[in-house]
């Protein structure tokens, strides 16, 4: 286990320096492969997106799927992949993987079957995966609380997604949730951990202490083969 702390006094700096490190490991893959697939969270991590986006790569041989999805339609306001799109705009060659059905009307109960298909036709291991957390160590959807959760973080796992319903549904995205699990994002290159403000570093500062199912995040930063690279910001 190895974590690497990265500090910023504000919150730009973090996020050029994060979209340096994606773009970075992106150019090492196509060099050695030909191809880079990515796991993007959505929330606070799209402005490091947007600076990524700026990038002089070969996007054609990009692939990005969403760490976790809300159980809506893709064009519904809370779509985390609608989201990500709309930071690459003027990268239209990229080959993106939803995790939901494009519109749910036909399938309103949440199941992670979509997204169990799209990984199978993945690589195993993924080029990057940049995680962002929420002030109650959730990570991914990975809601604390949840009786999906034990599965969903088991690291000898071998579902790669799940079906995630948080005891509370946060007031802004009050939906059922598609996730990758610990096991298939942990299955990555590199995984980098993005965030900002004093409140959320408090937490950071709790998981690093102990893995504890009560702050998800923990399981990512306490993995015996767990290599995340931190990205705080004041």
């Amino acid at each position: 286990m190895t974590n690497q702390l990265h500090s910023y006094p504000e919150s730009e700096a973090m996020q050029q320096a994060c979209a340096d490190a994606i773009e970075h490991q992106i150019r090492l893959s196509l060099a050695k492969k030909g191809g880079a697939y990515l796991s993007l969270a959505g929330g606070s991590a799209l402005a490091i997106y947007r600076r990524l986006s700026q990038a002089d790569l070969d996007w054609a041989q990009v692939s990005i799927v969403p760490t976790d999805e809300r159980w809506v339609s893709a064009s519904h306001s809370a779509c985390n992949l609608t989201a990500l799109k709309s930071c690459f705009t003027a990268q239209q060659s990229i080959q993106w993987f939803p995790l939901v059905p494009e519109t749910i009307a036909d399938a309103p109960k949440p199941s992670a079957h979509m997204a169990i298909k799209v990984m199978a036709a993945m690589p195993m291991s993924f080029d990057l995966v940049l995680l962002g957390m929420g002030l109650d160590a959730h990570t991914a959807s990975l809601f604390p609380g949840t009786s999906q959760l034990s599965a969903a973080l088991a690291l000898d796992g071998i579902a790669s997604a799940a079906v995630i319903t948080p005891v509370i549904l946060p007031s802004e995205a009050p939906f059922a949730r598609i996730s990758l699990t610990a096991s298939r994002l942990l299955h990555s290159e590199v995984v980098l951990l993005a965030i900002s403000g004093a409140a959320k570093r408090e937490i950071l500062d709790r998981a690093l202490l102990r893995d504890d199912e009560a702050l998800p995040i923990s399981r990512f930063l306490h993995a015996a083969d767990a290599n995340v690279e931190i990205y705080w910001s004041a």
